[in-house]
C-alpha cells in the first residue's frame, strides 16, 4: 500500500491487551461476583462502566457527521445479523494503532488508524460485523465465567499497568510472576476468532459486500504486526493465526459464491468519512502522504483537493483551504459539505460576503445540515444581522447539533436583539454544558430577573436554579472538553481586521 511505518506504528497495541483492559475493569465493577454468570442487564451495565473507562483513558472523537455514519453502517450490518440482545453503539478513537474492539453491552470501539489503512467500505463493514459478532457471541461474558480463579490482586496489577498507557510497562507486568497462563486466559481464542470471522463473513456478504475485502484487511493486519512483532510478546499478538484465517475466508467464499454475486461498492460517504478523520483528528503527515496515494481519474483529485483543504483549515491556513475547496468544488459544484467548509473558510478569513453565499447554498442544498446553519448564523452575526443569525442558530439546535457552542451564540443573538431573558438562559446553558455550573447559576439567575413576562422560561429556570444549587451538583467540576470540533479548533481564530 506504500504507507511508510513511523516510530508510533512500530509499537502496534494488541487487542489482546484491550481485551484483557475491558475484562480488568468488568472484573473490577464485579467484586466478589465475578465468578457467576452475567445476563444481559448485568452485560449492558457494565458494558457501559467500561465505556467511561474507556472515555476516560483515550481521546474520544464526537464528531457527529462521523458519528452518523459510523453507526449507519454498524446499525445496517446489525440488521443483517438477526436478534439483536440490546442496542450498539458505535465510536471512534484517535489513536494510530490498527485496532478496533468490543465491549458487552453493545459497544464498538474503532481507531482512526485502523481507518486509515482501509481502501473500501467493505472491510470496515468487515470488521464491524467481525467485532458486533464478539458481542452477540458473548465471548467475553463467558471467558469471564471461565476466569474464577484468577485474584483481583493481580488483575489490578495489571490493570494498573495498562492505564500508564505504555505497552512495554504492560509487557513487564504480565511476564512477571503470574504472566503467561493469565494473558494467555485474558485473549481472545483462535475459536473465539473463527467464530467472529464466520458470522462477520455472514453478516457483511448479506449486505452485498465482498468478503474477499474482510480478507484484505486481515491481510494488512499481519503485515504491520509484523513491522511491531519484537515489542509484543508472542502470547499477545493480536491475531492469532491470521494466516488461517484468511485461508478460512477463502474457503467460506468458494463455499457460498453462489450466493452471490457480492457487488456492492463503497459509498462516497465512505471516502468522506475516512477523509475527514484522517484530515481533521489523524497525524497531518500521513494525512498527506495516504491522500497523494489516490492519484487516479476525477473521484480520487475530488477528496484529494477536499482533504488538502480540511488539513490546511486545521492548521489555519485560510487562503490555502478556500483554494483547494474552490478547486474541489469545480469538480463536484453542488457538494453541501464542500459548499459549507468553503464557507467555513470565508467566515474565518473574514470575508462575510462570500462566507454567507456559500453557507447559504449550502443550506439550500442540504437544509437538514445543522453546521451549514450554525456557520450561515455566525456569519450573519458577524455581519450585524441579528435577526437572520438568531433564525439559523435556533434552525441548528432543532437539527441537532451537538456544540455546546451554539447556545453561546444564540445568547449573544438575542442580547443583540434586547431579550435580555433569552439571552442569560442560552449563555447559562452554554456552561452548565461545558460544565462550568457557578457560571451557569449566574446567569440563570439573571435571566430570571428579566423573565417575568414569560411563565414558561420563568418555570424552566427556577428548575435548572434549584437542580444545579442542591448539594450534588455543587460538587461537580468543569468537563475536559472532547474532540468535538466542527472545523479546525475551537473557538475559531479571530478573523482578521483590514
Amino acid at each position: 500500500m506504500g504507507i511508510n511505518p513511523t516510530p508510533t506504528s512500530k509499537i502496534i497495541l494488541s487487542k489482546a491487551i484491550l481485551t484483557g483492559f475491558l475484562i480488568l475493569v468488568l472484573l473490577l465493577s464485579l467484586g466478589s461476583s465475578a465468578a457467576l454468570a452475567l445476563t444481559l442487564e448485568e452485560e449492558q451495565k457494565l458494558g457501559e462502566q467500561v465505556v467511561r473507562e474507556v472515555e476516560a483513558k483515550f481521546t474520544v472523537i464526537r464528531d457527529p457527521l462521523l458519528l452518523n455514519y459510523l453507526n449507519r453502517l454498524g446499525q445496517e450490518i446489525l440488521q443483517k445479523s438477526g436478534s439483536i440482545p440490546y442496542p450498539f453503539r458505535f465510536y471512534l478513537l484517535k489513536d494510530p494503532q490498527l485496532n478496533a474492539f468490543s465491549v458487552p453491552g453493545g459497544h464498538i470501539f474503532v481507531t482512526t488508524g485502523i481507518v486509515e489503512v482501509m481502501d473500501s467500505e467493505g472491510e470496515l463493514a468487515g470488521l464491524l460485523g467481525h467485532e458486533i459478532a464478539h458481542v452477540t457471541a458473548r465471548h467475553i461474558a463467558k471467558r469471564m465465567e471461565r476466569e474464577k480463579k484468577i485474584s483481583l490482586a493481580t488483575m489490578a496489577a495489571v490493570l494498573a499497568s495498562i492505564f500508564a498507557g505504555d505497552p512495554r510497562i504492560a509487557s513487564a507486568v504480565i511476564t512477571s510472576s503470574l504472566a503467561t497462563g493469565i494473558s494467555l486466559s485474558l485473549k481472545y481464542s483462535r475459536e473465539d476468532e473463527e467464530e467472529a470471522d464466520n458470522y462477520g463473513f455472514k453478516y457483511m456478504t448479506r449486505d452485498g459486500y465482498n468478503p474477499e475485502e474482510m480478507a484484505v484487511l486481515l491481510s494488512k493486519l499481519r503485515k504491520w504486526g509484523a513491522f511491531g512483532s519484537e515489542a509484543i510478546p508472542p502470547y499477545l499478538l493480536t491475531h492469532p493465526g491470521i494466516g488461517d484465517r484468511i485461508e478460512q475466508i477463502e474457503s467460506l467464499k468458494k463455499y457460498y459464491e453462489k450466493q452471490g454475486p457480492w457487488i456492492k461498492a463503497s459509498s462516497p460517504e465512505f471516502r468522506r468519512f475516512q477523509v475527514l478523520l484522517l484530515a481533521k483528528y489523524g497525524n497531518p503527515l500521513r494525512a498527506r502522504d495516504r491522500f497523494r496515494q489516490w492519484n487516479s481519474g476525477p473521484q480520487a483529485e475530488f477528496w484529494i483537493h477536499y482533504g488538502q483543504g480540511w488539513l490546511n483549515l486545521r492548521d489555519n491556513n485560510f487562503e490555502g483551504a478556500i483554494d483547494e475547496f474552490e478547486k474541489a468544488l469545480v469538480l463536484k459544484p453542488h457538494d453541501s459539505f464542500v459548499l459549507r467548509d468553503l464557507g467555513q473558510a470565508y467566515l474565518v478569513k473574514g470575508n462575510l460576503d462570500l462566507a454567507v453565499k456559500n453557507l447559504g447554498q449550502a443550506a439550500l442544498v442540504n437544509p437538514q445540515d445543522p453546521m451549514a446553519a450554525f456557520y450561515l448564523g455566525r456569519a450573519y452575526l458577524e455581519q450585524g444581522n441579528n435577526s437572520l443569525a438568531l433564525e439559523n442558530f435556533q434552525r441548528a439546535v432543532r437539527l441537532g447539533t451537538e456544540g455546546d457552542e451554539v447556545f453561546q451564540y444564540l445568547g449573544t443573538a438575542y442580547g443583540n436583539l434586547g431579550d435580555l431573558a433569552q439571552a442569560h438562559y442560552n449563555l447559562g446553558r452554554f456552561f452548565q454544558r461545558r460544565g462550568d455550573l457557578g457560571k451557569a447559576v449566574f446567569h440563570y439567575k439573571t435571566a430570571l430577573k428579566h423573565a417575568e413576562k414569560n411563565p414558561e422560561l420563568k418555570g424552566t429556570l427556577e428548575k435548572e436554579v434549584k437542580s444545579l444549587t442542591s448539594d450534588k451538583k455543587k460538587e461537580e467540576k468543569p468537563k475536559p472538553e472532547p474532540e468535538t470540533q466542527p472545523g479546525p479548533s475551537w473557538p475559531l481564530p479571530p478573523r482578521p481586521r483590514s
